[in-house]
């Protein structure tokens, strides 16, 4: 038989087990690499995209709260002249309540009531909503504005998957220390609520999809500058 015919005669053969075998090894192999590197690949982005998304709700949430808050006015300072009511009404570490000058174009409206409070959705996480109340009568009565009509009332979600098992959301300061003081188990006392001059935010948020990312924090400290005009007022 010539070398030709052998050759041939081989090739008509096919692969041997052995081949065989070696071959399927191999392509599983290369399958089985590819796979988890889609996979590995896929879950990446999954968690950056959870990251990011983090990142904007928690930057989302503080500056929504910073643009309000610093507009947080007591009632006197908008023609409620019989009123003694401080421009924060309640604060603890995860809510707190003040008046604002929101909405209120030549004082039409009057102060609105604001709040921001954690409504938990499961063990030490939240959602963070808005309360936006605006007074019965843009015109005050002897003790100030009223707001007995819940019609007037407007909630909002500000923010999900809000951490509260961390760091406090709302720390409050006066204009005597660089300490945040303290809120006890009931909140600020009255005093305290007269003094606030400075608040600094903190959000903490972490997603509850199936690729979680670690969770992100935003911090932002600010001055209330009509707290700090009615301070100064009371100095002089």
């Amino acid at each position: 038989m010539t070398a030709v015919s052998r050759d041939r005669e081989r090739r008509e053969d096919g692969f041997s087990l052995a081949e065989l075998l070696v071959t399927m090894l191999i392509v599983s192999l290369v399958l089985s690499a590819t796979a988890t590197l889609t996979i590995g690949l896929l879950r990446t982005n999954a968690a950056n995209v959870s990251r990011q998304d983090q990142v904007d709700s928690a930057r989302v949430a503080v500056e929504t709260m910073a643009k309000t808050l610093r507009t947080s006015v007591m009632q006197s300072q908008l023609g409620a002249s019989g009123s003694t009511a401080d421009a924060f009404i309640q604060g603890d570490n995860f809510s707190v309540s003040f008046y604002a000058n929101i909405n209120n174009p030549g004082n039409t409206v009057g102060p609105s009531k604001v709040s921001y409070r954690i409504v938990p959705t499961a063990t030490g996480i939240g959602e963070l909503h808005q309360t936006v109340q605006i007074p019965d009568s843009p015109t005050p009565s002897p003790t100030g504005y009223q707001y007995s009509n819940t019609a007037n009332i407007v909630d909002s979600l500000v923010a999900k998957d809000v951490l509260t098992d961390g760091r406090a959301m709302f720390s409050y300061y006066d204009g005597s220390s660089t300490t945040a003081m303290s809120t006890g188990s009931t909140g600020l006392s009255a005093t305290d609520l007269a003094n606030v001059l400075a608040i600094e935010l903190t959000v903490t948020v972490q997603s509850q999809q199936a690729q979680q990312a670690q969770p992100t924090t935003y911090v932002q400290r600010m001055l209330l500058p009509n707290a700090e005009a009615v301070i100064r007022q009371g100095e002089e």
